[in-house]
């Protein structure tokens, strides 16, 4: 790796992210609330702002060297009944779907075809940040047990911006306790799976589905209520328990010790 990884290294990476994002909103004049309104809103606040993040954190993770253990786990730990997790939020988003108003929204084509384009961007982008970049540096300062910690907090927070677009305070601050609870069950998919790319399309995927289901109930006085919260947090709640259990496996890495080094251990046979 070309830079030391630590938690400050990885603080200035996630507020380089947000100045790129945040100056895009600026520059198109909007609002957070609208941002799912339009095809053109979604091209510009999702497409074009997360897409330019993106490319951003590519350049950054380049640089930085990080490549191999932002992108995977040097062991997969956990699995059987932990895999619920991911199974449940993705229950989630097909019932966020089957409680999508089709009919409802305009375009509907171009419409989903852009927002696929940019929630892909959004899964790619919020989780080489967090549950790349953010637990990367994480282990070079600090035990396991923080680590997860930081990462969730560094999601939770990289969402108190939209205040400053026109989001109330308090969906504000329903959607960092949100973000922190879910990065959770991000945070325990990585550990059981070994691979970013899959809490990558995770993300996307739910983010797809909440989008949707949001903007096609949006102009009804009677606003049907999905289901998915329902799987959302069987999945976090099942997520507490393997994550106890993760934990206890000890540390990745020890603090500020070699991060690649630990790809070329081999775990014990189990008997």
């Amino acid at each position: 790796m070309r830079v030391k990884p630590s938690a400050l290294v990885a603080i200035a990476a996630i507020v380089g992210y947000l100045a790129v994002v945040f100056a895009v909103w600026a520059a198109a004049g909007l609002k957070y609330d609208d941002v799912g309104d339009t095809v053109e809103n979604v091209r510009e606040g999702i497409v074009l702002a997360i897409g330019l993040g993106a490319v951003y954190l590519i350049v950054v993770t380049s640089v930085l060297g990080w490549w191999k253990p932002a992108m995977r786990e040097p062991r997969k730990v956990g699995g059987g009944w932990m895999w619920l997790i991911p199974i449940l939020l993705l229950i989630g988003a097909a019932l966020n779907l089957v409680a999508t108003k089709w009919g409802e929204i305009d375009g509907l084509g171009t419409y989903v075809l852009w927002l696929a384009i940019g929630t892909a961007f959004v899964g790619f982008s919020e989780e080489l940040l967090t549950r790349g970049i953010a637990i990367v540096g994480g282990r070079g300062s600090m035990h396991e047990k923080w680590v997860w910690v930081f990462s969730g907090a560094i999601f939770a927070m990289i969402h108190v911006p939209n205040a400053l677009f026109g989001q109330g305070a308090t969906a504000t601050g329903q959607q960092v306790v949100f973000a922190f609870a879910i990065g959770l069950t991000y945070y325990v998919t990585r550990r059981i799976s070994g691979a970013l790319i899959v809490t990558m399309a995770l993300h996307a995927i739910w983010d797809f589905s909440t989008f949707i289901q949001a903007h096609s109930v949006d102009g009804l006085k009677e606003k049907p209520v999905s289901l998915a919260i329902f799987a959302m947090w069987g999945a976090i709640i099942v997520g507490i328990f393997a994550l106890r259990k993760i934990l206890n496996t000890g540390d990745v890495v020890e603090p500020r010790g070699d991060q690649l080094a630990a790809f070329d251990l081999r775990e014990p046979e189990r008997v």
